[in-house]
């Protein structure tokens, strides 16, 4: 039986593969073969390698326009369509948007982009990068240094990798293929998200935008006992879950570009985030973070008679 042998250039390298197959089926399985190998190859390294590097060098880059614009006067908006509710968007929101769009598009010019503050840039290789220029406008309005700029990759609509830089606090929050980071001050430093799986012993955080039925709200509150705060540091809440410091986050009707960028970020320090229904999160709506699944688990047993809850 002759071997049919096959070299692939792969990260750099040119890998040998020599199979014994029969020749009537040897050439149909390693075109097929091949072509696999190859995409799985070019998606890794897609994954990784530059999108990483591009993420890591963007803090820097984030902060300093940040500190180029500040002196600018503050200009504020409301989007929302009900008066009665307050979404503040600034011209802060819309420059960091243009900014990171730019990037993106210079480095990245086949892939797509979804941002809150304008219209969609069509992918054209089911890659798309999700940007939340301004995550805690409110927060940012008045002065709280908690706000974020978020940044994530998709690919075919599964989240790949994230960052969360905090300007005003001086850190940022980036994964990798394995793990998640922190980066204060310049130092990196690997995070763990806890292993607490007693719903008697956690620290729970969040928050319920949108929802007006304040009976169920509070009857679904009461079921994790003294655990739940009501706080909102938005996007620093699942940094601080991915941290350890923090076992879960509930949140209510989000948008694709407020979760998106922190996914892996939490996967990648051990923790486990979807949707209530436990459907995959980078669709937004309702969400809930645990530092692991075990907690995940128990604490969507008590959500789910809630999952209807307007």
């Amino acid at each position: 039986m002759p071997a049919v042998v096959s070299r692939v250039k792969y990260a750099s390298k040119v890998i040998t593969i020599e199979a014994d197959i029969p020749e009537t089926i040897g050439s149909n399985f390693f075109c097929i073969f091949i072509c696999v190998f190859s995409f799985i190859g070019l998606y890794t390294v897609m994954e990784l390698k530059k999108p990483l590097i591009f993420l890591k060098s963007l803090p820097n880059k984030l902060n300093r326009f940040y500190t180029q614009k500040s002196k600018r006067k503050m200009v504020i908006d409301n989007k929302s369509s009900n008066k009665k509710y307050f979404n503040p968007v600034t011209n802060f929101d819309k420059s960091f948007e243009k900014f990171i769009r730019l990037l993106i598009t210079k480095n990245f010019p086949k892939d797509g982009i979804i941002g809150e503050e304008f219209k969609q840039k069509i992918s054209l290789n089911d890659f798309n990068w999700t940007i939340d220029p301004i995550d805690g406008t409110k927060a940012f309005v008045i002065g709280v240094p908690t706000w974020s700029n978020l940044i994530g990759l998709t690919f075919k609509n599964k989240s790949v990798i994230g960052l969360a830089n905090f300007p005003e606090l001086n850190v940022f929050y980036l994964n990798d293929k394995k793990r998640s980071f922190s980066y204060k001050n310049g130092k990196k430093k690997i995070i763990r998200s806890s292993n607490i799986s007693n719903l008697n012993n956690i620290k729970m955080i969040g928050n319920f935008h949108g929802k007006s039925n304040q009976k169920q709200i509070k009857n679904l509150i009461s079921k994790f006992g003294n655990s739940f705060r009501h706080v909102t540091y938005d996007a620093l809440n699942y940094c601080l879950l991915a941290e350890g410091k923090v076992d879960a986050v509930i949140e209510t009707n989000l948008k694709p570009y407020d979760i998106v960028p922190l996914i892996q970020i939490i996967k990648k320090s051990g923790g486990y985030v979807s949707n209530w229904k436990n459907e995959s999160p980078e669709k937004g709506g309702d969400i809930l973070a645990t530092s692991n699944k075990v907690l995940h688990d128990k604490m969507l047993r008590k959500i789910k008679p809630f999952v209807k809850i307007k």
